[in-house]
């Protein structure tokens, strides 16, 4: 150890031996209270906020103490520990703070000070901004948010009316199920909404296939892009209409009822590697009604994908995997895969090098042997770009799969 360093176990020790040195046997909350004023001398900002009415009770109380070390630490402003951490010390467990399954991203990443301020605030909860000023700090005020028709919630910066600001059971953070979340305020069987969806029975329906949660530039909020039949008032096209015990029914089995008008997908389908199998179906991917994405699909795709393909979703998401492909990185996957079908693995559109050259040009003429007549020792496969590049997310330049220097090497040339 160096004479001119402390070693922080000694450090702590030390700063118990002051603490008992100032703050004398017997000393009451109330007496340690009033020792803590002097933080106010040298903070005279802090007590500014003290004045606030909404003040955190903790700081109220000038219990400086809970939340930072007054001696030394090794996180910022001599807090005790990670801000969420802190936070979570006593806020665990509160409702809308459970461990549930989708956290929002400030709340999961410990970032509570993201949307709070630590000591007071004019806002309730001790938010940094006001409803939806705070929201549109990190989301965009854009898309649907800024078409003509906007969401009664929307135009009064409710967001909280659907969502939850922490954690929930449920996609995107809202508060209850689809089917549920929109009749907790939209009636459905009175005679105005019944005609509106043609008489067609609405219970158990997801609102959000047709309906815009935020907004839109077509009336009632529906979505931008309309299925053709969707939009002519064809149901029949489709379902077995108001005639039959159940309406909504689809005329025939699987995407059959999809194919008789889309006959080239079921081509794709039929190629070596086929999307549709068990479980898989045409509306896993795409609205039947409207959508405001491309090709009706249900949502942007990534999230379509990573919906199946977590294993894949967890490269891209690790932090650590810093080095990605560019498409990757903007949420693009049908560039290179194709959705319905291929003929060559990985639903990739061609064999991976003429796809992977077709851009990186300068990559067809590599000195590394490559192709059919270059086997990988461990696979038996022929190297391709794939054998070396993990392009979903890699922690080494390039996105290799290993370090260039030796070890992603030596995973084939043992004993050389």
């Amino acid at each position: 150890m160096s004479p001119h360093r402390i070693h922080p176990h000694h450090l702590i020790l030390f700063s118990a031996f002051l603490l008992s040195v100032m703050v004398p046997k017997g000393a009451t909350a109330k007496s340690t209270a009033v020792s803590f004023k002097t933080c106010l001398n040298c903070h005279p900002d802090v007590k500014k906020e003290l004045a606030q009415k909404g003040a955190h009770e903790p700081f109220k109380k000038l219990e400086c103490s809970g939340c930072h070390n007054p001696h030394a630490t090794k996180h910022e402003k001599l807090l005790k520990e990670d801000v969420g951490k802190l936070c979570k010390r006593c806020h665990r467990g509160q409702k809308g703070l459970m461990d549930e399954k989708h956290r929002h991203q400030p709340y999961e990443a410990g970032d509570c000070l993201a949307c709070h301020r630590p000591h007071a605030s004019s806002h309730p909860r001790l938010l940094a901004a006001k409803g939806d000023e705070l929201c549109f700090g990190c989301h965009a005020k854009e898309g649907s948010f800024s078409k003509k028709n906007q969401h009664d919630p929307v135009k009064k910066g409710r967001c909280l009316s659907c969502h939850s600001p922490h954690t929930a059971d449920h996609e995107d953070l809202v508060k209850k199920d689809r089917q549920r979340l929109c009749v907790s305020c939209h009636a459905i069987k009175d005679s105005k909404t019944q005609k509106a969806h043609l008489g067609y029975p609405m219970e158990g329906t997801d609102c959000m296939s047709c309906h815009s949660p935020h907004g839109s530039d077509r009336n009632r909020l529906v979505k931008d892009g309309l299925h053709r039949p969707f939009a002519q008032q064809k149901c029949v096209t489709c379902h077995k209409g108001l005639g039959s015990k159940h309406p909504l029914g689809l005329k025939a089995q699987g995407a059959a009822t999809c194919l008789s008008c889309h006959p080239s997908t079921g081509e794709d389908f039929k190629k070596i590697n086929s999307h549709v199998g068990a479980g898989i179906f045409c509306v896993s991917c795409h609205s039947p009604h409207a959508s405001d994405q491309s090709h009706l699909k249900k949502a942007k795709e990534v999230k379509i994908c990573f919906s199946c393909h977590e294993d894949t979703q967890k490269d891209v998401k690790d932090k650590r995997n810093d080095h990605k492909h560019p498409l990757v990185k903007e949420g693009k996957c049908s560039p290179c895969h194709r959705p319905h079908g291929s003929n060559f693995r990985l639903f990739f559109g061609d064999e991976e090098l003429v796809l992977c050259t077709a851009c990186h040009q300068r990559h067809a003429k590599f000195t590394h042997p490559i192709g059919a007549e270059a086997i990988d020792p461990r696979s038996k496969r022929d190297i391709t770009c794939i054998t070396c590049h993990n392009l979903m997310g890699s922690p080494y330049n390039f996105s290799l799969r290993a370090d260039r220097k030796k070890q992603l090497c030596i995973q084939c040339h043992k004993g050389y």
